[in-house]
């Protein structure tokens, strides 16, 4: 029973020491620098910036700043949040001015100083729960570096009423990404939905850019003022997609038909465009679904200019011998030949390049 009772006991320390183990997924190793890229974020935390004081008044022993935002981060990093740093080299720039006496002269000043940032944290959103209660710890943390006087760290005094030296901490934008991008990356529940479960997803795409070539879109309206959905937009909603002819759903249909058309069809792609199949994907959103033509990892990948000449818009001769722009299409042959085709897809007049979107 004794022996039971120790093989018990330590099975159980065993469990306890592999949750601890694994508890601490941040990565923290003294010798190695973390520092920050567009991969991070989008959202995070600006903890600090620091700068390198004149000479005269450094300590003997004192830390430059790239070594003080170094020893914030492991120590940011010991307590399980990834941090990083993040360098700003000053910027030079020259401006068109006057002298005293009106002549023309051209004059440089520091657009943007030398700065090294500590960002902590990578949030999808700046009202993650999580990101507020990690910033309201960096704002009262103290790292024992800054409690060493050799280290000639200088802080200057928070007169707000919140403790500790990053009393000033807030929620940015990852530095390193544009707004833009951080829009982009945002993606509500809706979106996940209809792209979830279906056969060639755009979003699975590995390569950063695709080549738009068609898009579908149903009927949409803002309902406003005196509209008897406002207030009521879920009802809205469902009223737009069951009207009419033609609608979001029956738009993502035949997106998704194109898609199907342009990788399966051999003969009826060859004699239309040139060529048996394409590597086609499909996205729907809210608004739209659209269709594109293979991945890209640079905007300057040859192959780009060969599928946006093959699917845009060309000018072609009517009987009478007269041109005119005509957008290229695709269509399913009826097998009856006095039948209109089954199915007829029109592609954008002029191809897009455009990014691969997300789903986080």
């Amino acid at each position: 029973m004794q022996t039971q009772k120790s093989v018990l006991l330590f099975l159980w320390t065993m469990v306890l020491l592999s949750m601890s183990s694994t508890a601490r997924a941040i990565e923290n190793d003294p010798k190695k620098e973390y520092r920050l890229t567009e991969k991070h974020g989008p959202w995070m935390i600006m903890v600090a910036t620091f700068s390198d004081v004149r000479d005269s008044e450094r300590k003997k022993d004192g830390l430059t700043a790239e070594e003080a935002a170094r020893k914030l981060v492991h120590e940011i990093r010991s307590k399980d949040i990834p941090a990083y740093v993040f360098s700003q080299d000053a910027k030079k720039e020259k401006i068109d001015t006057y002298d005293r006496l009106g002549n023309k002269d051209k004059r440089v000043y520091t657009a943007q100083f030398d700065m090294i940032c500590v960002l902590a944290g990578n949030y999808e959103k700046v009202d993650d729960k999580i990101a507020q209660k990690t910033l309201g710890y960096i704002k009262k943390f103290r790292p024992k570096f800054m409690t060493d006087p050799k280290s000639g760290a200088i802080v200057r005094d928070v007169s707000n009423g919140q403790k500790g030296p990053f009393g000033g901490a807030f929620l940015t934008i990852n530095p390193m990404l544009k707004p833009g991008e951080v829009v982009r990356r945002k993606v509500d529940n809706d979106i996940k939905y209809f792209n979830s479960g279906i056969d060639f997803p755009l979003v699975d795409l590995k390569h950063r850019y695709t080549l738009k070539v068609a898009t579908f879109t149903g009927k949409s309206v803002v309902p406003l003022g005196s509209s008897k959905y406002n207030g009521r937009e879920e009802n809205f909603d469902k009223s737009l997609v069951n009207s009419g002819p033609y609608n979001l759903a029956r738009a993502g249909e035949d997106a998704m038909q194109l898609t199907y058309a342009l990788r399966q069809n051999g003969n009826v792609t060859r004699k239309q465009l040139g060529r048996d199949r394409f590597e086609a994907y499909v996205y729907h959103d809210k608004f739209q679904s659209i269709v594109t033509i293979g991945g890209f990892d640079s905007e300057n990948d040859p192959e780009i200019k060969k599928l946006a000449e093959t699917f845009m818009a060309k000018y072609k001769a009517d009987v009478r011998g007269e041109y005119s722009l005509e957008g290229e299409s695709l269509s399913l042959p009826n097998p009856d030949p006095n039948s209109p085709p089954l199915q007829v897809w029109a592609f954008d007049p002029i191809p897009e390049l455009i990014e691969v979107p997300r789903l986080k």
